[in-house]
C-alpha cells in the first residue's frame, strides 16, 4: 500500500522523528514529525516495510527548508519493538540544504 492509499486510514503504527539538521551556513534547522503509516517494501522482503516522512524544519536565519524521503527497513529492538534509519537532503533554499540523519523513534512491532 502506498502512502496515498494509506491516506485517512488510522491502522497501522507511525514513527515520531525529532532532530537537528546538519548546520550548513554557520545555522542548523529543527524538524519534527509523524512518519505514514508502514509501506510494505515488496514480495522480496517478505513481512518488511518501510515509512516515509516529510515536512518542514523551523524557522531559522530567515529561511525554513522541506524534506521528504524514505526509512530504511525495520530494524528490530529487544522487547517487541523496532526502529527505521532515515538519511535524506532537505529542500535547497537560500543557496544551501541540510542533512537529515538518525532513526525513528521505536515502536512496537
Amino acid at each position: 500500500m502506498t502512502t496515498e492509499q494509506n491516506r485517512g486510514k488510522t491502522h497501522g503504527h507511525v514513527h515520531v522523528h525529532n532532530g537537528i539538521t546538519t548546520c550548513d551556513k554557520g545555522h542548523c534547522h529543527m524538524h519534527l514529525g509523524v512518519s505514514s503509516p508502514p509501506i510494505p517494501s515488496g514480495i522480496y522482503d517478505h513481512g518488511q516495510h518501510y515509512h516515509e516522512i516529510s515536512g518542514r524544519t523551523s524557522f531559522d536565519h530567515g529561511h525554513y527548508h522541506y524534506y521528504r524521503g524514505t526509512s530504511g527497513p525495520a530494524i528490530s529492538l529487544s522487547g517487541g519493538f523496532h526502529t527505521h534509519y532515515v538519511r535524506l537532503r532537505t529542500s535547497f533554499d537560500e543557496g544551501h540544504d541540510h542533512g537529515i540523519e538518525g532513526f525513528l523513534e521505536a515502536t512496537m512491532s
